[in-house]
C-alpha cells in the first residue's frame, strides 16, 4: 500500500507544527507544509497529496477558495478543514467542499480520528459544531441543528430518525440539504411543536 501524502496548510507556525507532530505519530505519512493559500495550490499541483488539512483564514487566498481550486485538479485531494471558524454558514459552505471539519479547540482529540476517517472516504466533523441543515418536514433551514450521524441514504435515514425519535420524543430531526444523508437534532424545536396549531387543543395522534 502506498504511503498517504498529506499537505498541511496553516499560517500560524506553532499550530502547524502541532498538526505535523500529531500526524508524525503515525510513521506512514508523507507530510508537506504550506503557510499561504497560493503556496498550498502550488504544492498540491507539484506533490499531488492524498489529503489536505486546510485552515480557512489564510494569507493571500482564503481556505474556501483554495478548496474550490483543489477540487478542480486532475486528481483532487480529500480535504479536511482545520479552523477556529464555527459559524453555521461558514461550516456549511466548507462541508460542501470537504469530507471533514475539525474545530481547532478540539484538534488534540479529533485530528487523528478525522484523518483516519477521511482517508477511508468517510465524513468527520467535530461534535461541538452546529451545521446549517434542512428539516425533513418543511424544508427550511435550522441553524441550531447539531449533527448526530451519517447514514446510508434517505430511506435508511428516515428509519434511523424514527427509531431515535421513539427513544427521545420531542426532538426535531433534520437532514443535510446537499445529499440528504446527515441525521441531526436541535433542542430548540420539536416536531410536535411545529405541527401544533395555536387554536388547537390537541392534534397529536
Amino acid at each position: 500500500m502506498l504511503t498517504p501524502k498529506i499537505l498541511v496548510v496553516e499560517d500560524f507556525e506553532r499550530f502547524r507544527q502541532f498538526v505535523v507532530s500529531t500526524l508524525r505519530q503515525r510513521a506512514d505519512f508523507q507530510i508537506a507544509e504550506a503557510s499561504t493559500g497560493l503556496e498550498a495550490l502550488q504544492k498540491a499541483e507539484e506533490q499531488r497529496p492524498d489529503l489536505t488539512l486546510l485552515d480557512i483564514g489564510l494569507p493571500d487566498l482564503n481556505g474556501i477558495e483554495v478548496a474550490r481550486r483543489l477540487l478542480r485538479l486532475a486528481v483532487p485531494p480529500k480535504i479536511i478543514f482545520v479552523s477556529q471558524e464555527s459559524s453555521p454558514e461558514i461550516v456549511g459552505e466548507a462541508l460542501d467542499l470537504a469530507l471533514g471539519y475539525v474545530h481547532k479547540s478540539r484538534a488534540a482529540s479529533d485530528l487523528k480520528s478525522a484523518v483516519g476517517a477521511v482517508l477511508e472516504g468517510k465524513q468527520f466533523r467535530s461534535r461541538n459544531l452546529k451545521v446549517p441543515l434542512f428539516d425533513i418536514f418543511s424544508g427550511v433551514p435550522d441553524k441550531n441543528a447539531v449533527w448526530i450521524e451519517t447514514v446510508a441514504g434517505l430511506s435508511n435515514a428516515r428509519a434511523r430518525m424514527e427509531a431515535i425519535a421513539a427513544q427521545e420524543p420531542g426532538h426535531y430531526f433534520v437532514f443535510s440539504p446537499r445529499d440528504h444523508t446527515i441525521l441531526a437534532k436541535t433542542e430548540t424545536q420539536t416536531k410536535q411543536e411545529q405541527e401544533r396549531r395555536p387554536d388547537s387543543k390537541s392534534d397529536v395522534a
